[in-house]
């Protein structure tokens, strides 16, 4: 054969592409279940965080982490029109969130040493990227336990400061209950200590982060006013 006729050089190019595209699907097949049980297990520790069971950067194994998650957290999914939750086999249930998935989601309970919390997921816009967190709400479903944010495409250092565990500790105790409507706020600047509303309400604004500021505050309202059925029948 010879290797410098131009049917060679075309015969191997094409086999080389064919090749190296199968490989790189054969990969990707292979890497997807790892990459989505990673995710998952992300997932669960930002649960777990919100509702209080487990501390940012905690030492335990991914199996001990694992079966805390399934010990103590249970998750339904639950119709968010009427409150109810959603009956019916595994993929019914999973039609139905594939349909509507705005009106079916799913919700947390976790068991914890002060009582049980409610495990909201909470996601929407800030200025790059949909933000993704959850939200805990104590026993009375009106105080904060903690709040989570875990994927998001904000800018570091800006926007970004949302997954930073020192400003979403200020959510803690905070109500989620106002005379105006309901959800927390996030304060362009800081909380004034010597205004209850404020006090009991507004957590302190993301510093150069406007935008992502009032998203977090628009699209926590948003959720939590979507799950109110739910929490008023439970």
């Amino acid at each position: 054969m010879n290797t410098n006729s131009n049917s060679y050089v075309m015969v191997f190019a094409v086999g080389m592409c064919v090749t190296v595209s199968t490989i790189l699907a054969l990969l990707a097949t292979v890497l997807k279940e790892t990459q989505q049980a990673a995710a998952e297990f992300d997932r669960q520790k930002n649960v777990m965080m919100a509702a209080g069971l487990i501390e940012a950067g905690d030492p335990r194994s991914r199996e001990e982490l694992e079966k805390l998650f399934q010990d103590k957290v249970t998750e339904v999914t639950v119709d968010t029109e009427t409150g109810a939750e959603l009956q019916g086999s595994a993929e019914e249930v999973a039609q139905k969130r594939k349909v509507s998935p705005l009106r079916y989601r799913v919700v947390g309970a976790a068991k914890t040493d002060k009582g049980e919390v409610t495990i909201l997921p909470v996601s929407g816009k800030g200025l790059w990227s949909t933000i993704y967190g959850y939200i805990a709400l104590e026993s009375d479903r009106d105080h904060v336990r903690g709040i989570t944010f875990y994927k998001h495409g904000e800018t570091p250092g800006l926007g970004g400061e949302v997954e930073n565990p020192q400003w979403t500790a200020q959510w803690v105790g905070k109500s989620i209950r106002r005379d105006d409507g309901i959800g927390v706020i996030v304060k362009k600047g800081q909380v004034d200590a010597s205004v209850q509303r404020e006090q009991d309400h507004y957590v302190d604004g993301l510093a150069g982060a406007t935008i992502t500021s009032n998203g977090v505050t628009k699209f926590v309202e948003r959720d939590l006013r979507s799950f109110e059925a739910y929490l008023s029948k439970n």
